[in-house]
C-alpha cells in the first residue's frame, strides 16, 4: 500500500478509497471532482476496493504548522516525559547534602545509593508503564490519557514543594520512603505518558518525532540550568530546591495547556483526518487483533540498536560519572561545578544538538546503523573505564586518561553520538511497518528506550565493579 501517511519537503499526498463502483465512467467522475493540476495515481496493492493517490501540485492544500505550534507543543510533551527523572538526578545535593544529611542516616546505604534507588524505581516502573498502555486497551485513543499524566506528576512536584518546607530531620527514612513513592507515581504517569505521545506523533511528519526527542533532552538542559541558577542564586538549599521544583510545575502546566491548544490547531486536525482517512481505508478484519511479531520481526534490528544505544548510554551517565574525579587542580571547572558543569550540562546540551543534526543530514540509513552504534557501544566503556573514576579505590585497571579536558571532550562527544543515533533510530523506526501500524511500532520502540535505560543502570554497579576489581 503506497505509504502517504508523512509529509516532506516535495509534494504532499493523501490515499483515499474510491467508494464508488469502480468503473471507468465512476473513476472519470472521481478524477474530475478533484481540483485542477492534481496528479491521479491508481493503486492496484488494495484489495477490496481501488484506491488512489492525489498528488497535490503545490503545499496550498496542506496547512502550515503557524509559528511551530503544534512542534513546540510535542518539545513540552518531550520535556515532561525526563523531567521527573532529571529533577532527581540533578538536585542530588539537596536530597543527599541536606533532607538526608543528619545523624541517623549520614552513613545510611540509602542516602548513599540515592540516585541509583531513585532510578531503579523509576525506570522499573516506567518500563512495566509503557508495556502496559501497549498491551491493555482503555480509555480508547491513547492520546487521551495524555491530560491525566500530567496532573499526576503536576501533584507529585507540588508535593516535593510542600516537602522541602517540612522540616524531615527526624523522619530523613520516611522521607526517603516518601520520596520513592513519589518517584513511583510520577513513572506511572510518564510511562503512560512517554508511549502516549510517540503514539499520537506518528501520524506527524517525521521531523516532528525528533521534536519529542529533542524535548527530551531540553529537559535535562532546563533542570541542569535551574540546578546551577538555584547554586548560585542561593545557598540555601531548602529555597533553591523550592524555586526548582516550582520552574518544573510551571513546565507541566504548559505542557498541559498545549495539550488542549493542539487540538484547535488546523495542522493537528489535518493529520489527524488523515491518520483517520488511513485507517479506514484497511481491511476491519485484519485490524481485529494487533499483529505486535509481524511488526517486531521487521523492526528487531532498529529495536536492538535502540536498546544498545540507550544501555550503553546509561551504564555510564550519570551514576558512574559521578564518580569521575577532576584530575588537577588547574583544571578551568572547580570541584562545587565539576559534576554541573562537566557531567549533567555537557551531556543534556551535546546530547540535544546531536538530536538536532538529522535536520541536516541522514546518514547511514536504517540498513547500516546497526554498524556505528555497536562501535560507539564498545568504545564508550573502554574510554569511561580509563577515566579517573573513584582513583582511591582501584586495583588493576589503570587510570590512563588523567587530563580533564580530554575527559571532557569526551563526556560530550559521546552524548552527541547519542543523540544524533537517537534521533536517527526513533524516526527510521516506525517507517518499516504500514502506515496504520505505525503508532504500534513507535509505542513499541518507547518500551524499547525504557528498557534500555533500566538495564543500563542495573549495569553501572556490574561496571563499577569490574572496574574496581
Amino acid at each position: 500500500m503506497t505509504n502517504s501517511l508523512y509529509a516532506s519537503d516535495e509534494n504532499e499526498k493523501a490515499q483515499r478509497p474510491l467508494l464508488d463502483s469502480p468503473t471507468n465512467n465512476d473513476s472519470t467522475h472521481a478524477a474530475t471532482a478533484i481540483s485542477a493540476g492534481d496528479v491521479v495515481v491508481f493503486d492496484k496493492s488494495c484489495e477490496k476496493e481501488p484506491c488512489v493517490t492525489i498528488v497535490s501540485d503545490s503545499k496550498r492544500d496542506v496547512p502550515k504548522d503557524k509559528f511551530f505550534v503544534v512542534y513546540v507543543i510535542f518539545l513540552l510533551f518531550g520535556i515532561a516525559t525526563l523531567l521527573p527523572w532529571n529533577i532527581f538526578i540533578t538536585a542530588t545535593d539537596y536530597f543527599v547534602k541536606f533532607k538526608l544529611n543528619t545523624n541517623e542516616s549520614a552513613n545510611s546505604t540509602y542516602r548513599n545509593n540515592f540516585v541509583f534507588a531513585v532510578g531503579t524505581v523509576g525506570q522499573f516502573t516506567n518500563v512495566a508503564m509503557n508495556l502496559f498502555n501497549i498491551l491493555v486497551v482503555f480509555g480508547g485513543n491513547p492520546k487521551n490519557r495524555i491530560p491525566y499524566t500530567l496532573v499526576l506528576c503536576s501533584v507529585v512536584i507540588l508535593f516535593h514543594v510542600a516537602m522541602a518546607i517540612v522540616d524531615s530531620s527526624e523522619w530523613p527514612f520516611v522521607f526517603f520512603i516518601f520520596c520513592l513513592v513519589s518517584v513511583f507515581l510520577m513513572y506511572v504517569a510518564t510511562g503512560i505518558l512517554n508511549s502516549c505521545i510517540f503514539y499520537v506523533v506518528s501520524i506527524f511528519p517525521m521531523e516532528y518525532v525528533n521534536a519529542i526527542i529533542v524535548g527530551t533532552n531540553l529537559s535535562g538542559i532546563f533542570t541542569t540550568f535551574m540546578s546551577i541558577g538555584s547554586k548560585a542564586s542561593s545557598p540555601n538549599l531548602r529555597i533553591a530546591a523550592i524555586y526548582y521544583f516550582l520552574s518544573a510545575f510551571i513546565i507541566l502546566m504548559l505542557a498541559l495547556i498545549g495539550y488542549f491548544l493542539m487540538h484547535k490547531m488546523v495542522f493537528y486536525k489535518y493529520w489527524a483526518q488523515v491518520s483517520e482517512d488511513n485507517k479506514k481505508n484497511t481491511d476491519s478484519k485484519l485490524k481485529v487483533k494487533v499483529p505486535y511479531f509481524a511488526i517486531i520481526k521487521k523492526i528487531w534490528l532498529l529495536l536492538f540498536c535502540i536498546w544498545l544505544n540507550f544501555f550503553s548510554t546509561l551504564a555510564i551517565f550519570p551514576v558512574f560519572q559521578l564518580g569521575i574525579k577532576r584530575s588537577c587542580e588547574s583544571f578551568i571547572i572547580n570541584d562545587f561545578w565539576f559534576q554541573d558543569v562537566v557531567t549533567f550540562l555537557t551531556f543534556n546540551v551535546l546530547v540535544t544538538l546531536g538530536n538536532m543534526l538529522p535536520k541536516l543530514v541522514k546518514w547511514p540509513g536504517p540498513k547500516w546503523i546497526p554498524i556505528p552504534v555497536i562501535l560507539r557501544a564498545i568504545i564508550v566503556f573502554i574510554f569511561f573505564a580509563l577515566c579517573n573514576f573513584k582513583p582511591s579505590e582501584r586495583n588493576n585497571i589503570p587510570i590512563l586518561i588523567q587530563n580533564d579536558y580530554v575527559y571532557w571532550f569526551g563526556a560530550g562527544l559521546s552524548p552527541f553520538i547519542f543523540g544524533y543515533f537517537t534521533s536517527l533510530l526513533m524516526m527510521y523506526t516506525p517507517r518499516q511497518v504500514e502506515p496504520e501500524h505505525a503508532g504500534t511500532a513507535s509505542m513499541i520502540s518507547a518500551l524499547t528506550l525504557a528498557i534500555g535505560v533500566v538495564s543500563g543502570l542495573q549495569f553501572t554497579k556490574v561496571l563499577e565493579w569490574i572496574v574496581l576489581a
